[in-house]
């Protein structure tokens, strides 16, 4: 019984959390056009809730687009979220892009 607090109190310490912060999702194409679905995600880690720059966002925009080099992409959905590790002390936020490519629309 001595030790049922202290070893709740520790595997509290150990639990992590996600917290979604944001969704924004663009205009999505009809249920015919959507054929191809493309899915990115990127991440960064955070030390004492300091984020250290934000390129993370962009290494899943440009891996998005790899993935439909030769059309368009619509109906793109952008969550980003906190996952939480450690009591605040070491976080991560990622960010997780989905979309449909269509192959039949340029660029532009």
């Amino acid at each position: 019984m001595k030790m049922l607090i202290p070893s709740l109190m520790f595997l509290t310490l150990l639990s992590a959390c996600i917290t979604v912060s944001s969704i924004s999702t663009s205009q999505i194409p009809p249920a015919p056009a959507r054929q191809a679905k493309v899915v990115s995600s990127a991440s960064n880690f955070v030390f004492l809730t300091i984020p250290f720059g934000n390129s993370f966002v962009e290494r899943a925009r440009e891996d998005l687009e790899r993935q439909c080099p030769e059309g368009a992409i619509e109906g793109i959905q952008t969550k980003h979220q906190d996952i939480n590790y450690f009591l605040g002390i070491a976080t991560a936020q990622e960010v997780v892009m989905q979309g449909y490519c269509l192959s039949s629309r340029k660029k532009g």
